[in-house]
């Protein structure tokens, strides 16, 4: 125990791998309950700030978000020429929201299946959303994503899954079927992004997304990046398109154009995270597209 707490005092605790936990030190309590769907604790930390978790498992920091939720959203919408219309399922924290928000949309739909969680976020996170919540350009809907899709052919520019590990309400999201689904919502070109757990630590997940996808788009991208909270701190995400990436300087045109302001995406940041090292490339030597 470090910073002077002593055994019995109050933690969040996260079991990330078996052996393996990850503790934080709780100053106060902000929301403990059961939703429809999961358990809820929203407390704020010794050293994150206000920390959310959902069955035990840690979602976000107030301290290190912005490591996750831009490398989530940026490239998949600067790899878009001109996105419209996208459509955001799960992230009912609001973070993913706010950061797609900085491009110059036209219709932001967020599909999230607990109304508890979007509750809790706009009322303990507004560091978090920001406020994009109330944005005229944002259509939230409660509803579980894989009911959602099959309804929205060919309506989406580009389509984030900021979902939990693939358990409980957020199994549906990663499977083949809800990738299909995926796949009709989008227009040409049309762009998927998606978080896809921790690559040392579970490599099997990130591997059967990549299966998954392949079958689909025609270039599936996995790319990593830092994420202090998550198990392991290496964090793992896919981009999937129908057509060809746009080159290195396209991308950052594109992020200049657009004047985003990040703490850690850049275009290089992102061209560098595609880089695989060879431990995970031994993982995913099975992968089509890898």
């Amino acid at each position: 125990m470090t910073g002077g707490r002593q055994p019995g005092e109050d933690w969040l605790c996260e079991e990330q791998a078996p052996g393996l936990w990850l503790c934080l030190g709780v100053r106060r309590w902000l929301v403990r309950r059961r939703t429809a769907y999961q358990a809820l604790d929203l407390v704020e930390t010794e050293g994150h700030g206000r920390v959310l978790a959902l069955d035990g498992k840690f979602m976000l920091s107030e301290r290190d978000e912005f490591f996750y939720h831009e490398m989530l959203v940026h490239p998949a919408l600067l790899a878009h020429p001109s996105p419209e219309q996208i459509l955001i399922v799960g992230g009912g924290d609001g973070g993913a929201l706010r950061e797609a928000l900085r491009h110059p949309l036209r219709r932001a739909v967020l599909v999230e299946i607990d109304a508890g969680v979007l509750e809790a976020a706009q009322e303990w996170l507004p560091s978090v959303h920001q406020g994009a919540f109330s944005d005229p350009r944002v259509e939230v809907v409660i509803a579980p994503g894989e009911d959602f899709l099959p309804k929205h052919a060919e309506e989406f520019d580009v389509i984030i899954v900021d979902s939990t590990d693939p358990i409980g309400p957020g199994a549906a999201l990663f499977n083949v079927s809800f990738f299909e689904a995926c796949r009709a919502a989008l227009r040409e070109p049309g762009f998927l992004a998606l978080q896809t757990g921790s690559p040392f630590l579970q490599p099997s997940e990130l591997k059967a997304v990549i299966h998954g996808l392949a079958a689909l788009f025609p270039v599936v991208v996995p790319y990593l990046g830092f994420m202090p909270l998550y198990p392991s701190g290496m964090w793992s995400y896919v981009l999937a398109s129908t057509k060809p990436l746009p080159t290195a300087e396209e991308f950052t045109q594109r992020f200049l154009q657009r004047d985003l302001r990040t703490r850690y995406f850049t275009p290089a940041m992102f061209q560098a995270a595609t880089v695989i090292p060879p431990f995970l490339k031994e993982a995913l030597h099975s992968c089509p597209n890898a």
